[in-house]
This record gives C-alpha cells, sequence and structure tokens, in this order.
C-alpha cells in the first residue's frame, strides 16, 4: 500500500510554527521560522537514508516542490541515486558555464594573435582586422560568440554584398576563421552560419578590377617627368628600376644596400611571418644613382626620410602620381615590367617572376631550386633600365 500524499495544504504550510512537516512521498518542510524554511525529499538509497534539497520556503511553493519531489523520486526508481545525479548535473552546468565563449570582438583578437605567425606581418601590415573593424564589430562585437545566428552575419553583409563584394568576401573569409578559431577552443559555435547567410545572399557577377598600370612603352616618359628630387619621386624612380613593391622601397634603408646590391628584409616582404626571407635586389647603375641622390639629402637611416623620423607612406607616391596626372599605380610598375619583358624578352619567365620576388614552380621543384637567380635578374635588370633610359 503507497503512502499517504499531499497532506499538506498551502494554508498550512503558511500557518505552521517552527519545525517539520510532512507532505507524504518523501516531501517535507523544515519550518526554521514562521515565514520560510527549505523543502526536503527524504528517500533511501541502498539500505542508505539521505535528504536531498529541494530549495527555499516560500521561494518554491508547495506545488513546485512536489514537482521536483516527483522528478527526483523517478531518477531513484530507474535505478539512481538522485543526490549524485544531480550534482554531476551541477558539474556539468558549470562546465559549461565556463567553457569558451567570447564576445565577437575578443574573440577576433585572440584569433589574430593565434594566427599572426600564417600572416603578412602578424597581419597588422596587411589590416586584416580592417574589414571586421568596419563591418562587423560595430554590430555584433559585444555579443558571445555562441548566440550568433545566421540572420546575424547576413545583416552584416547585406549592405556591402552587391556594391563591395571584395570588402563582403574579407568579412566573409574572416569571420569564419574567426569562428573555426573559436569552435577549436570548444566554443559552442557554429562556422557554417556564414556559409548559410551567404546562401540567403543574391548572386552577385562581380568582375576583378586589377591595378590599374602604365602601359611599359610609356614607362620612360614618366620616368623622365619624375625630375623633381622629392622623396616621393626618387621613390617612384627606384620602384619603376628595381619593381619591388611600394612598401618595401618606401622603408628602403641604406645599411640594406652594399655595393650593387639592396636586400630587403623578410619583415618588408610580401609574405607570412613563417615564410618571408631576405630578398636580393641587384641594382642597375640608374639605380645606384637614385641611391646616391638620396645620400646627398640624407636626414637619417631611411632613403626617402618622412616625418618624425619615419620614412615616407605609399600614399606620397600616390599623390605624387596623382599630381602628374598619371592613371598608373606604384604596384602596376610591376605589370609594366612584366609586360616589357614578354613582348621583348620572350622566354626569360622564371627570372623576371623572380625579380618580382614571385615563387617559380611548385613546393617539390623550389626545393631544389637554391639559386635566386642574382646575376640572371641583374641582366635583365640592365635592359630594362636601358629600356626606361632610351639607352
Amino acid at each position: 500500500m503507497s503512502r499517504t500524499r499531499h497532506k499538506l495544504s498551502a494554508s498550512k504550510a503558511k500557518n505552521a510554527e517552527v519545525g517539520t512537516l510532512y507532505d507524504g512521498g518523501g516531501l517535507q518542510l523544515e519550518k526554521t521560522s514562521r515565514s520560510s524554511g527549505k523543502w526536503i525529499y527524504r528517500y533511501s538509497r541502498l539500505s542508505r537514508r539521505r535528504d536531498m534539497g529541494l530549495g527555499p520556503y516560500p521561494s518554491i511553493s508547495l506545488a513546485d516542490a512536489r514537482v521536483a519531489r516527483d522528478h527526483w523520486e523517478s531518477v531513484k526508481n530507474n535505478g539512481c541515486d538522485p543526490i549524485d545525479v544531480r550534482e554531476e548535473e551541477l558539474a556539468q552546468q558549470k562546465i559549461e558555464q565556463n567553457a569558451y565563449d567570447p564576445i565577437f570582438e575578443d574573440a577576433v583578437l585572440s584569433c589574430l594573435k593565434h594566427n599572426a605567425a600564417k600572416l603578412k606581418k602578424g597581419g597588422v601590415a596587411g589590416k586584416w582586422r580592417s574589414p571586421l573593424d568596419t563591418h562587423v564589430i560595430p554590430k555584433l562585437g559585444k555579443r558571445r560568440v555562441s548566440s550568433l545566428k545566421t540572420h546575424d552575419i547576413k545583416r552584416v553583409l547585406e549592405p556591402i554584398w552587391k556594391n563591395h563584394k571584395p570588402t563582403a568576401d574579407k568579412v566573409v573569409q574572416r569571420t569564419k576563421m574567426v569562428l573555426n578559431y573559436c569552435l577549436d577552443q570548444d566554443a559552442k559555435v557554429d562556422p557554417l552560419i556564414v556559409n548559410k547567410a551567404v546562401g540567403r545572399l543574391p548572386i552577385v557577377n562581380h568582375k576583378t578590377e586589377n591595378i590599374e598600370s602604365t602601359p611599359w612603352q610609356d614607362v620612360p616618359a614618366l620616368y623622365r617627368r619624375l625630375n623633381k628630387f622629392t622623396s616621393s619621386n626618387l621613390a617612384l624612380r627606384l620602384v619603376i628600376l628595381t619593381v619591388q613593391r611600394a612598401d618595401s622601397v618606401c622603408g628602403a634603408r641604406f645599411d640594406e644596400i652594399e655595393g650593387d646590391v639592396w636586400t630587403v628584409p623578410a619583415e618588408r616582404m610580401k609574405s607570412n611571418e613563417s615564410q618571408a626571407e631576405d630578398f636580393r635586389v641587384p641594382l642597375s647603375a640608374e639605380a645606384m644613382l637614385v641611391v646616391e641622390e638620396c645620400r646627398k639629402r640624407r636626414k637619417n637611416g631611411f632613403l626617402f626620410p618622412g616625418h618624425r623620423s619615419k620614412p615616407i607612406h605609399g600614399n606620397s607616391l600616390l599623390k605624387a602620381l596623382n599630381e602628374l596626372e598619371e592613371p598608373g599605380r606604384p604596384h602596376g610598375f610591376r605589370s609594366s615590367f612584366k609586360d616589357w619583358q614578354r613582348e621583348t624578352h620572350p622566354g626569360l619567365e622564371s627570372i623576371s617572376e623572380t625579380c618580382l620576388a614571385h615563387k617559380v614552380g611548385n613546393k617539390t621543384e623550389r626545393s631544389y631550386q637554391r639559386s635566386d637567380l642574382l646575376e640572371p635578374r641583374r641582366s635583365l635588370k640592365a635592359k630594362w633600365a636601358e629600356f626606361i633610359l632610351g639607352s
């Protein structure tokens, strides 16, 4: 015969004095004062009596206490100890509460630090964060990564999806990178929400626009127009003659030049930190004249000094070209050189690619290629300088 249940009523529990009240089925109320107390579920497990707290009275009502008692009684009837089960559940809750779940803004910083070795100059020079700082963090920066949903990512992408597709693609790539990093840290995130968001946006046929370059036939005339020996004009001349990137040239130092060889340090080469290497650049006779002109104007260790003991910025080169109403961009001179080589010196693809500091061949082929082709590059660069000077 089952024990009588529901002996208590709400009014009886409220009006009772200090003591223990029994509702039946193991549920009891221990009143510590006329207005407060605690609920207990008393049961036996392996011939051992155990008291399980169900919460304070009156915060937990009689009805709620009965529901809790019924739940834990069911657990006991299934062969488990209610107290042990609850302790396991609380431990799991604590683990989940302490789980990695940063706000998106902090996750970006952690992801950047973690992947710095794979990114150009640690992700700083290439402004890896810029698309996220501009488009994602203002909207989602304070959200926990576990709370992010597909519609959140879609909301970020919609304003830039059609008219700024390259930027949107960067946002997509970097957001996935951040969420995948969080997933690796056991955060409860789903990186696939980014792909789902993209799938809900219209297909955009975006045509990639190449950096505008000066036709190689027009380079000599432009070179002659750079006749004001300012830092910007001299830097542009060296960019044209060496076909190195603007960042590499703008930061050039006198102590990097030995004889007629300029060694660009790894940190100014376009590569991730783990793969970057110093790069030797042969200087033609005309390039050496540019260096000597810079020596005459020397203010510090930089060939092209700017403000506050720093080198000039790449924007200075853009400004100089704009003043000459030249549509070609500094980076475009590399394309000019490449077109000149193809049309006037065919068959020197590997040499011209190495001049541009591009990797030639696959990984296996490069493992057997130990020479940086300095002398063949010197010869090709000399011919390029002769063409520019009209010799």
